[in-house]
């Protein structure tokens, strides 16, 4: 083989290369969606419809095959504000990301640090019997740190990022879960006070804290993120 034809040859391997790491290296925009289970509990006595939670930061941490790994964080200084909803994405969660094979995808965040103001709010309503119906609300102000792993559709962790396919993956907080402990009893001896003028359930650090502090210790857990 002449010296010209080895070069030849290489440029033409190196051609190749490039043009897959380029391959690589192109974006997908992924638009994540904050939401809660919406699905009912204790015999359907109970449900969440509303609410909100401020972030202070928020991390993306994926394993790829092809290409380099993929990490990302942003701080929100001042708090991310965001309501649940099924429905619209998030504008400070939009993110170009490298397409790609992923056998894991790690999502971390935290809730703000100040304790001055709630930071997890979730709102529905109790049935007492009878059509008793009362709004509950549960309060959060302590700092919480979070940290998910993804899955996709079907349960798995391996999720496919592709270029002409833009993805809404969900952020799921489970509030059933968190008052899976609590039972039927202990609800409807709960106190029920006045907030904005409406008789509720109001569930705080100072407020009906036995289930409080169970729901509390739960918080932690029972949340998804599914692509």
């Amino acid at each position: 083989m002449t010296q010209r034809s080895f070069l030849i040859i290489l440029l033409f391997f190196l051609s190749i290369f490039s043009c897959n790491k380029d391959k690589w290296n192109e974006p997908t925009n992924v638009k994540f969606i904050v939401d809660i289970n919406r699905s009912s509990g204790i015999g359907g006595k109970l449900a969440f419809t509303s609410g909100n939670i401020v972030l202070e930061n928020f991390s993306f941490d994926g394993n790829r095959v092809q290409g380099d790994d993929v990490y990302f964080s942003n701080s929100y200084p001042t708090g991310l504000n965001i309501n649940y909803n099924s429905n619209a994405t998030v504008g400070e969660l939009n993110y170009d990301i490298p397409q790609g094979t992923f056998t894991k995808i790690q999502i971390a965040f935290s809730t703000f640090g100040s304790t001055s103001d709630n930071h997890i709010i979730i709102e529905g309503t109790y049935n007492m019997g009878m059509n008793n119906n009362y709004p509950i609300r549960f309060e959060f102000k302590s700092k919480e740190s979070f940290s998910v792993l993804s899955q996709n559709v079907s349960g798995a962790s391996e999720i496919i990022l592709k270029k002409d396919n833009p993805l809404t993956p969900k952020i799921i907080f489970d509030p059933i879960y968190w008052f899976l402990p609590i039972s039927q009893n202990l609800l409807n001896s709960a106190n029920v006070v006045d907030v904005n003028g409406t008789p509720t359930i109001l569930i705080n650090n100072s407020t009906n804290t036995e289930i409080f502090n169970i729901i509390a210790s739960r918080i932690g857990e029972g949340v998804r993120v599914i692509f």
